[in-house]
């Protein structure tokens, strides 16, 4: 009975584990569409997401959730859910048709502006390398997070903003920003870490670029705008002390 039994529960597991592989059969991988629409492809570690960034827009998808971040407004997408398989998140038809609509609106390269994301016609997809020196400073005066690194040259680099406010709360994604290393392969921008301004924070910095290059992480704690300026009306009157 027990040999019945043990056979049972194998076939079951296979049959299981099967099911994603052969779900994403029928689906495109997620990295080939974003290298045949001209889309950077990277993998977000805080979001456990994948940024698909042209000029002018960056696109955020998560496996197993049926909606999706284009700029700062989220979509409902049609026909069935992203699913992670084979080290990739394989998409429909239908999120790939409008992958492709969203392609067409931002051109990989316009008058005035340097080819980032594409080169020649074909998407960057053989950088390698790492974002080292990954630096974080408060502007005084500000909340503003100053950040600077380096990163292989002319290469997004999308930065992703962490929140941890307390040993109750789970970490908050505040916001991703990008940026562009430069020639030199240096990249430098302020963050504002709107709309937690919350004194005693832990802000955490993900840097990340497309696939093939690794990412980095850097740590700060919010402080006071001001906290090491002495400032006139903050001191308690001598009347009432």
């Amino acid at each position: 009975m027990n040999r019945y039994l043990t056979a049972t529960v194998m076939a079951v597991a296979v049959l299981v584990t099967s099911v994603p592989a052969a779900f994403a059969a029928h689906q495109t991988a997620l990295m080939k569409a974003a290298a045949e629409l001209g889309y950077a492809y990277s993998y977000l570690g805080p979001e456990d997401a994948v940024a698909l960034t042209k000029p002018g827009v960056t696109i955020v998808i998560r496996p197993g959730e049926r909606l999706f971040d284009v700029n700062d407004r989220t979509e409902a997408m049609d026909g069935s859910a992203p699913v992670f398989s084979r080290s990739d998140i394989f998409i429909s038809d239908a999120l790939f048709a409008r992958l492709r609509q969203i392609s067409a609106k931002y051109p990989s390269q316009t008058s005035g502006e340097r080819a980032l994301i594409v080169q020649n016609g074909s998407t960057v997809t053989n950088a390698t390398g790492a974002i080292t020196g990954l630096g974080l400073s408060q502007v005084p005066g500000k909340q503003d997070i100053n950040v600077w690194g380096k990163a292989p040259a002319n290469l997004p680099i999308m930065l992703t903003l962490v929140g941890t406010f307390t040993k109750e709360i789970p970490d908050v994604v505040i916001s991703r920003n990008e940026v562009v290393s430069d020639a030199d392969g240096t990249f430098k921008t302020e963050i504002p870490p709107a709309s937690a301004f919350y004194s005693g924070a832990i802000l955490t910095v993900v840097a990340s670029s497309v696939s093939g290059v690794s990412i980095a992480k850097a740590q700060i704690v919010l402080k006071l705008p001001n906290a090491n300026v002495a400032v006139p009306n903050d001191e308690i009157p001598k009347s009432i002390r």
